[in-house]
Parts: structure tokens; C-alpha cells; sequence
């Protein structure tokens, strides 16, 4: 009954057994062959990298070694942080002519600071004078008068002096060249009947024929003193 098999299923168990034996028999020698090999290349060379254990420790240094991160750009010891400084660009003013827009006036919340408008008449020698009157020491007043460009005396004028003095209200005018026909252009107003002290408490101004300001308001003060009851105030015209 056995005659009957394949030559090949009879024979192929038995037969791979000694072929896989002697696969693992030359693998095994060629090991034993390389580890002599191995060996002398280790010790002709202790340092090179075959040798897991150099001499000197040097694989074990290496491997306990703490590794530390070297910074590529050294600060100081103490580093504070400094502000960069903000570029600002210029204003650029653009003319009226070339925007069309004119410049807003600013406010000036000074008064004072605000240029006084220009009068045709000043006071000659920028402030009143003092001396005796003529009327005696019972008396106290301004006395002056009114000249034009060409220095001739302009009657038709009003001259207002308002203030107080020794507690009273003093509101008075008088017209230029009302004093005399032989006084043209001049006036005089009495303020009271004997010197009183008043410092900057009245002022003098010259006004037109529509009483209109023509003049600055002159701020004076006042003496008691017989030598200096009369105050003299000439306007002057400077400007047309």
C-alpha cells in the first residue's frame, strides 16, 4: 500500500531536518569566527567606538553628564527693560489760499493779553500832570485841551470822566471850547470843593460829536495836596 505514495511526501520530513541543522551550524561558526575578530579590533583600538566600555569612563561621563543650554545672545546680570522712544512728524500748516480753510482764532481767556483797539487821540506826554490850581487850595479838577494833527484846537468834543471819589459817584461831561469864546478846544471840570486822595478810581476819555470813543480811557488819581489840585489832561490827535 505504500508503493502507491509520491516519491517526494515519502522523503520530505526526514530529509529538511539535517538541512535546517546545518544552516544553524555555519551561522553559529561564523559567529564564533567574528568574535576573535571582534576582540583584537577592541583592543588594537581601546578608544575607538567598537568599545562599549573606553578606558577612563569616558562612555559612563557622557552619559551622566547634565546637558546645559548655552544662550546665544548674553544678557547683563541685571537687565531692565528701556522704552522706545515715539517718533512724532511735524505739524504741516496748510495756507488758507491752498485749502480753503481760514485758521480759527483762539481764545484768549486773558482779557488783559487783548491788543486795545487804536485811537485817533492820545495824551500828550502818555499821562496827566500835576500842579497848584489857580482857584486856590478849595478847589479840586481837570483842566486841558484838545488839539488836532496841525495842533489846532478842536471845539465840539465831548469829554466824560466818571469814577468814584470820597465815596461818591462821579459821572460829569463837558463840550471842548464851552469854557470861554476865548478858549477854543479847551475845558474844566471841577470834581470837588477841596483835594481828596483817589488812586485809580476815575478815568478821562474824549469822545466825539455821536459819542463815540476817540480816546483810550486815561485812569488818574487824585492828591490831598493844595500843590497838586489840578490835573492836566491834553489830547493829542496821532492818526486821522
Amino acid at each position: 500500500m505504500n508503493d502507491d505514495l509520491p516519491l517526494e511526501s515519502s522523503v520530505s520530513g526526514p530529509a529538511l531536518k539535517p538541512i535546517l541543522f546545518n544552516i544553524l551550524s555555519i551561522f553559529f561558526l561564523g559567529l564564533t569566527c567574528l568574535c576573535p575578530a571582534f576582540s583584537l579590533m577592541i583592543f588594537a583600538a581601546p578608544d575607538s567606538g567598537l568599545n562599549p566600555l573606553p578606558p577612563g569612563g569616558r562612555f559612563l561621563a557622557t552619559a551622566t553628564s547634565t546637558f546645559t543650554e548655552t544662550p546665544l545672545i548674553a544678557f547683563p546680570v541685571t537687565w531692565t527693560p528701556t522704552a522706545t522712544p515715539e517718533w512724532t512728524l511735524p505739524a504741516t500748516h496748510t495756507s488758507a489760499a491752498t485749502s480753503g480753510l481760514t485758521d480759527t482764532p483762539v481764545f484768549n481767556p486773558n482779557p488783559q493779553d487783548t491788543p486795545k483797539p487804536f485811537f485817533p487821540f492820545v495824551v500828550e506826554g502818555g499821562n496827566p500832570t500835576y500842579s497848584a490850581s489857580p482857584n486856590g487850595c478849595a478847589w479840586l479838577g481837570v483842566a486841558g485841551a484838545v488839539y488836532d494833527l496841525a495842533h489846532n484846537p478842536l471845539d465840539s468834543l465831548l469829554i466824560q470822566i466818571q469814577g468814584k471819589l470820597s465815596g461818591e459817584v462821579i459821572d460829569i461831561e463837558q463840550i471842548t471850547g464851552s469854557v470861554s469864546d476865548d478858549l477854543d478846544g479847551e475845558f474844566e471840570i471841577q470834581l470837588a470843593g477841596q483835594p481828596a486822595l483817589s488812586l485809580n478810581a476815575l478815568w478821562i476819555q474824549l469822545l466825539d460829536g455821536n459819542r463815540n470813543p476817540i480816546s483810550d480811557k486815561i485812569v488818574f488819581n487824585t492828591y490831598a495836596a493844595c500843590d497838586k489840585n489840578l490835573i492836566t489832561v491834553v489830547f493829542i490827535q496821532v492818526n486821522p
